[in-house]
């Protein structure tokens, strides 16, 4: 057992609760335009945990375990290119494709969070939730 964010005792089970309540409202906030958001744990990449909103065509959205593996790679990669290009520590990076962005960001010591968004989407909102969003993943996990 640890601490949550408002002092009180919580379960793993709890943990995921409390997660998965950030990502569901992530979405929401996203007004439609999250498809698919994962907290993932750097040290093993692997989802921690995740949201797909109902409504989405489950064809366009890879699966977590996809998700969380490249979001990982791209971290990594981008650490190394911040480091050589003198950028300082990674906060966050936006991908751009022809059907929507991938955002990923910091989460604390051993998280990112990867969030999968239509075209439509209001990418500085995003980036504003998304780091609000990260802060509490940090202390949710405890670190």
């Amino acid at each position: 057992m640890t601490e949550s964010p408002q002092g009180r005792s919580c379960t793993v089970s709890s943990k995921t609760e409390m997660l998965t309540e950030l990502l569901e409202d992530l979405s929401r906030a996203s007004q439609g335009n999250v498809q698919a958001s994962v907290i993932i744990s750097r040290s093993q990449g692997l989802p921690i945990c995740s949201h797909f909103p109902p409504a989405e065509d489950t064809g366009l959205v890879p699966e977590e375990d996809v998700i969380a593996g490249r979001a990982i790679q791209i971290e990594s990669q981008t650490i190394k290119v911040f480091k050589q290009l003198k950028r300082g520590p990674f906060v966050r990076m936006l991908i751009e494709g022809e059907s929507g962005y991938v955002i990923v960001c910091d989460a604390g010591q051993d998280a990112i969070l990867a969030v999968l968004t239509t075209k439509g989407a209001n990418v500085g909102y995003m980036f504003f939730m998304m780091a609000r969003h990260s802060k509490r993943i940090a202390n949710i996990l405890g670190g």
